[in-house]
């Protein structure tokens, strides 16, 4: 073995070991990009995820990169979600996708250059999957198809581990564990990042995301089982987690692909959402109440919930905005349950007061 090879080898061992050091999957996505980008020297690296709202699924970029600029857009809370290429059969992607295998597209079917498209994930549902595209002036070479599989062996085996951490066990939804570091993610990106990238343009980093031009609010929820302690006491603990389980895909299927919902623990359940208005944020949470007052849970019957909202304003810890829409969860269920409240409405109507102290809850 030449020295040179030696040295390549090495290299290569350093690009995986730095891979395996990421704790989260943002930085993991770019540093998959930037050591393929290294390795292989293409063109430009696209990776891009599928957000669902309901039977709808589009493509949404998280990052392109090329040898002389990145563009990263982490949080699909901030997406244009009508904006975004949809899913469609018989596209390349789909094939991709569908296959759970590398797609080459020549470039005159690409337009001006050779596309290889990877499945970022393999055997998952269509809404959690995701693909790689790799731009060259000419068709990958086999061993470096290898090298690419490779490196997105181990990319998978990580991105597992990051799933696992971060899900309920039982319910398949965010856990609280991951709670307060996608809160402060999402409030402190930029939505104007996924309009510019639409435009073709790269985003301004230093436009305020409060700009009164995006009128983008983000609202926090929590809902709480009414009644649930009597469902564990009258048909026992594995009748209580099919319910929890049930109430999960009811959630999944009200709420948004690119909607934050998470279970907290027991019956309690957090929804971080994007809206323009208040009123709009409440009817989709009135939405979600109906859909479960509505479903006749096997052996159980009907089950409700209380729901207690609040606008997330610039630098609000966790707590205290969870602590706000806490109080407007209790206020429901001191008023006959089964509604849902709003902790702005609320105090403008002097039903409870404004003297929330912070840390009124304890998320860890």
């Amino acid at each position: 073995m030449t020295d040179h090879t030696s040295v390549k080898n090495f290299h290569l061992i350093d690009q995986l070991a730095t891979l395996t050091d990421h704790r989260e999957r943002d930085g993991l996505n770019m540093h998959l990009a930037q050591m393929l980008m290294d390795v292989i020297k293409p063109l430009s690296i696209s990776v891009s995820l599928v957000m669902s709202d309901r039977n709808d699924y589009r493509w949404i970029p998280v990052l392109h990169l090329r040898p002389d600029a990145s563009i990263q857009l982490r949080d699909p809370l901030h997406a244009d979600f009508l904006s975004l290429d949809q899913v469609r059969e018989g596209t390349p992607r789909f094939r991709c996708l569908e296959m759970n295998l590398p797609v080459a597209v020549d470039a005159a079917e690409s337009g001006a250059t050779h596309l290889t498209i990877l499945p970022l994930f393999v055997g998952g549902a269509k809404a959690d999957s995701g693909i790689i595209e790799i731009a060259s002036s000419n068709r990958l070479p086999l061993h470096e198809l290898a090298i690419v599989d490779r490196m997105l062996h181990v990319y998978r085996n990580m991105h597992s581990m990051f799933l696992y951490s971060e899900r309920d066990v039982l319910t398949g939804l965010a856990n609280r564990k991951s709670f307060e570091e996608t809160f402060y993610k999402s409030l402190h990106e930029n939505p104007n990042f996924y309009a510019s990238w639409a435009k073709g343009i790269a985003p301004d980093k230093n436009i305020d995301r409060r700009s009164s031009e995006t009128n983008e609010h983000f609202w926090l929820a929590m809902v709480d089982v009414d009644h649930f302690k009597q469902v564990n006491d009258k048909y026992g603990h594995q009748i209580g987690d099919e319910v929890l389980i049930l109430i999960a895909r009811i959630m999944k299927n009200t709420f948004r692909g690119y909607d934050r919902v998470y279970r907290f623990g027991g019956e309690e359940f957090v929804i971080l959402m994007r809206s323009a208005w208040h009123d709009t944020a409440m009817a989709t949470l009135e939405r979600f109440r109906k859909n479960m007052e509505e479903y006749l849970f096997p052996q159980v019957g009907c089950i409700t919930v209380s729901i207690g909202m609040n606008i997330i304003n610039g630098g609000d810890p966790p707590d205290v905005v969870c602590n706000k829409a806490d109080q407007a969860v209790y206020y429901a269920k001191r008023h006959g349950r089964n509604q849902v409240c709003s902790y702005m409405s609320l105090v403008e109507n002097g039903l409870i007061e404004t003297d929330v102290k912070d840390g009124g809850i304890e998320l860890f």
